[in-house]
């Protein structure tokens, strides 16, 4: 007999994401894989989207008694009276829910809501449910998930008119397919990882106010430049802005950076990650001399001038032309873009932040740790659900990156750089 762990849950944990969810949530689950999933962050992104059907639901019986919205109607007796605070039960949890409120128009006071006090129930909406709704939205068939939700509150399908239904699956497809129409990304990180011989190609923005998000991954045999074109054409596609100067922080293949190219093209920076380049080197470099090559790349690269940075670095390589050729090679190879931040001029904290990829590593980490328990991978499409519940339950735990304060520098050099006035325009300015 298996035991299980149970941990406290914070109030914070209790709130429900509200700015979305992955697109890449719309996968066939099976029983097994659900049940686990269900334990992480998938079940954040069904307890959001039935909270979603939970207004839709208020809101419908708001206008079946009160009529449209703004309609005007001389036999009305009932009126839309605000809102207040309210809560609703999802699989056993009370989550707070604004609540319409509705009256009577001859003042003789205000009216129950039926469906907010199917809501409150101890047993409105049970885990199966959400469950249920989980695997309707991996199939797309957004109409079957506010039928199961609507049953799950305990609603009568009859009760539910088809043009709610229709209103309440455009709100889930668009919380399953996030858009980025309207957002800055200034920095953008791509790395993949790993699983029993796919990897994972993963993107992670930073806006222009320092949050960051998921955008998409891609899964493929390794990181080719097919696949990353592939990812950065979906996002496209998907509102991501291929027009704005934007820095990319790459692990340094080289597949990466002709795919960026390929889809940015003058707009894209490159800063190849610090650390994968230091252990690029050290792969190729006898163990006895790391610690001096660790010191001299170190030096190099706390250096705030782009010239003298690059001298220091030319002078490592150098010295490594005469103790492992291999290695010189290795440093040589897109040896600028490692000192892209420090060419952008940026403060110590913000370029320490974007020198690397650790922050997509980080969440991949996570990932790492909510795929631990997969013993045997069945499939490509498995792969891709774990990743994506990992990326959703490291994202919950987001926070803005460090230096974002002076991400208006970021985007003041990446213009400057990318748009450069001609000579006699900065005479003029001049």
């Amino acid at each position: 007999m298996c035991r299980r762990s149970y941990q406290k849950r914070t109030k914070q944990d209790k709130q429900p994401e509200r700015h979305g969810a992955s697109a890449d949530v719309q996968l066939p689950l099976c029983r097994e894989e659900l049940m686990a999933l269900m334990q992480d962050s998938l079940s954040s992104f069904a307890t959001e989207m039935g909270l979603r059907v939970a207004v839709q639901l208020l809101e419908d019986e708001v206008t079946r008694r009160c009529g449209p919205r703004y309609e005007r109607r001389a036999e009305r007796q009932l009126t839309r009276h605000g809102r207040q605070p309210g809560v609703v039960t999802l699989a056993g949890q009370k989550l707070p829910i604004a609540r319409p409120r509705i009256r009577r128009t001859d003042g003789q006071g205000e009216l129950k809501l039926e469906t907010y006090d199917l809501l409150q129930r101890d047993e409105a909406m049970p885990e199966a449910c959400l469950r249920r709704m989980v695997r309707g939205v991996s199939t797309r068939d957004y109409e079957r998930v506010v039928d199961v939700a609507a049953e799950g509150f305990g609603v009568k399908r009859s009760s539910v008119s088809r043009g709610f239904v229709k209103a309440t699956a455009q709100e889930i497809r668009a919380l399953a397919e996030r858009r980025f129409e309207g957002h800055r990304f200034v920095a953008v990180f791509i790395d993949g990882k790993e699983y029993a011989g796919e990897t994972m190609v993963v993107a992670l923005g930073v806006t222009a106010q320092g949050e960051k998000r998921i955008l998409g991954l891609r899964q493929g045999a390794s990181e080719n430049a097919e696949v990353v074109t592939s990812l950065l054409e979906d996002l496209r596609e998907r509102g991501l802005d291929t027009s704005q100067p934007t820095l990319f922080v790459l692990d340094g293949a080289k597949a990466l950076r002709a795919a960026v190219k390929r889809v940015f093209g003058k707009h894209a920076l490159v800063q190849r990650c610090q650390v994968h380049k230091a252990r690029n080197v050290k792969a190729h470099l006898p163990e006895k001399h790391h610690p001096q090559f660790t010191a001299q790349l170190a030096a190099a690269y706390r250096e705030t001038n782009y010239e003298r940075a690059l001298e220091a670095l030319k002078t490592t390589v150098a010295w490594l032309e005469r103790v492992s050729p291999a290695a010189a090679a290795s440093l040589r190879e897109g040896l600028e873009e490692t000192l892209t931040v420090v060419k952008l001029g940026l403060p110590e904290l913000l370029r320490r932040t974007l020198a690397t990829t650790n922050p997509v590593e980080s969440a991949l980490s996570v990932v790492a740790k909510v795929t631990g328990r997969v013993k045997r991978w069945r499939d490509g499409n498995m792969r891709e659900r774990w990743c994506t519940a990992g990326l959703l339950r490291a994202e919950e735990r987001f926070r803005r990156i460090k230096g974002h304060k002076q991400l208006h520098l970021l985007v003041a050099a990446l213009e400057r750089l990318t748009n450069p006035q001609p000579l006699d325009e900065r005479k003029q300015t001049a």
